[in-house]
């Protein structure tokens, strides 16, 4: 979807420093600039898939899985270790574990009035986002109980596969797999820290990682493309960037010995490949 012009917010200074007859010129040119965002704004609205969204409130309401199911886009991701929804068959399965009561009835209680255009994002109720639509469902941002209390147990049961003393109060983020190769690489996070662990092949993700260091995370931009930082005692140093176009690669620094490895690597389940 396209974005919306910004205004112009340095137009009152404009005012101020350059005179009566620049400021003349500069109120007009920020006129136009908020008549074209108002213009805008206005596509945005005449755009709003009103049928489509209807459609979506009714499936929450009458409880309607295949219903709801047709109007995703998949896949649909859940928050790690959940698997992500690849089809409407799962969706189906899986619709009362995400469509409780309250989730139910913030969908039946809304109107279309109430959902708004975040840019490309695409469409949302306003104050609880709990699902976001752009020409399907794409994004489901709310977490039932039921899901929450399984993401608990996936992650505890995932964490206690570790060797002992990589337990203690981390939490997986991610497990990435070499897509040319064997390795196996996870991510885990601890309050504010992250960690990364690299296993030579699935056969040794219950031992002692041959990579680990810990690192951060930070965020860019509206999307919030992520890019965690890691580094060791020894200086090495890795870049991870999960938002970048596929293949996405860990890069591995090792400045002592003035190389550099690069793994292609895809998301994957720890569970499904543990050995």
């Amino acid at each position: 979807m396209k974005k919306l012009i910004k205004n112009n917010n340095m137009c009152w200074k404009s005012l101020v420093l350059a005179g009566i007859c620049f400021s003349s010129i500069a109120f007009t040119s920020c006129h136009d600039a908020k008549a074209e965002k108002d213009k805008e704004d206005s596509s945005y609205a005449d755009q709003r898939p009103d049928a489509a969204l209807r459609e979506l409130m009714r499936s929450f309401a009458e409880n309607d899985a295949p219903g709801f199911a047709a109007l995703c886009i998949y896949p649909i991701p859940r928050p790690y270790p959940l698997k992500s929804i690849d089809d409407s068959i799962s969706m189906v399965d899986y619709f009362p574990i995400i469509a409780d009561d309250s989730l139910r009835n913030i969908m039946k209680k809304s109107k279309v009035e109430d959902w708004e255009s975040y840019g490309w994002r695409g469409w949302s109720v306003r104050d609880s986002h709990p699902i976001w639509y752009d020409e399907g469902v794409q994004i489901i941002d709310y977490l039932s109980p039921a899901e929450s209390g399984l993401q608990k147990i996936l992650a505890r049961e995932e964490i206690m596969s570790l060797a002992p003393q990589f337990r203690e109060g981390w939490t997986p983020v991610m497990t990435l797999i070499e897509i040319d190769g064997d390795k196996v690489f996870r991510i885990d996070s601890k309050d504010d820290s992250y960690r990364l662990m690299g296993f030579e092949k699935p056969e040794q993700m219950r031992d002692v990682p041959t990579i680990l260091m810990t690192g951060a995370v930070s965020k860019e931009g509206s999307a919030g493309y992520a890019t965690y930082t890691f580094s060791d005692s020894i200086g090495t140093q890795a870049e991870f960037m999960p938002d970048a176009e596929p293949p996405v690669k860990i890069f591995i620094k090792h400045p002592k010995l003035k190389k550099e490895d690069t793994y292609s690597v895809q998301p994957g389940y720890w569970r499904d490949i543990l050995k």
